[in-house]
């Protein structure tokens, strides 16, 4: 069948509670006992977490002193590359900006409209223009 979520949590280092959450959000399949007990298989459960049991592989493999001068190599270059992004990202944000600035003129005020009663009781130079 599977294995219970006490087992499970064990296994993984994770806590029951993490292990019913993936089972409810459909992460890992779960099926119920006929006792109302959750189960998971170990295939599943291994699927989404890695056994605690398990050696760990090191994140880095050993380094000896003659690879020293080719990380540093590598180093200086991705340090370069790094420094070239930054001018770049620096140029876009500048021309964001410029854009920006020029993007935020004024729009032009509408001219006011004057009323029907105002057009018809006035007199003919009386615009809001000035231009009659």
């Amino acid at each position: 069948m599977g294995i219970t979520l006490r087992e499970a949590s064990e296994k993984v280092g994770v806590t029951r509670q993490t292990l019913m959450k993936a089972i409810k959000t459909g992460r890992v399949s779960g099926q119920k006992s006929d006792n109302g007990e959750w189960r998971i298989e170990p295939v599943e459960l291994f699927r989404v977490w890695p056994p605690v049991n398990e050696v760990q592989q090191p994140l880095q493999p050993d380094i000896t002193g003659s690879d020293t001068p080719g990380l540093q190599a590598e180093n200086r270059m991705l340090r370069e590359q790094v420094a070239e992004l930054r001018e770049e990202r620096n140029a876009w944000r500048e021309q964001a900006q410029r854009l920006a600035l020029t993007d935020q003129r004024a729009a032009p005020q509408p001219i006011p409209q004057r009323g029907f009663w105002s057009r018809l009781f006035s007199r003919q130079g009386d615009s809001p223009s000035g231009e009659e």
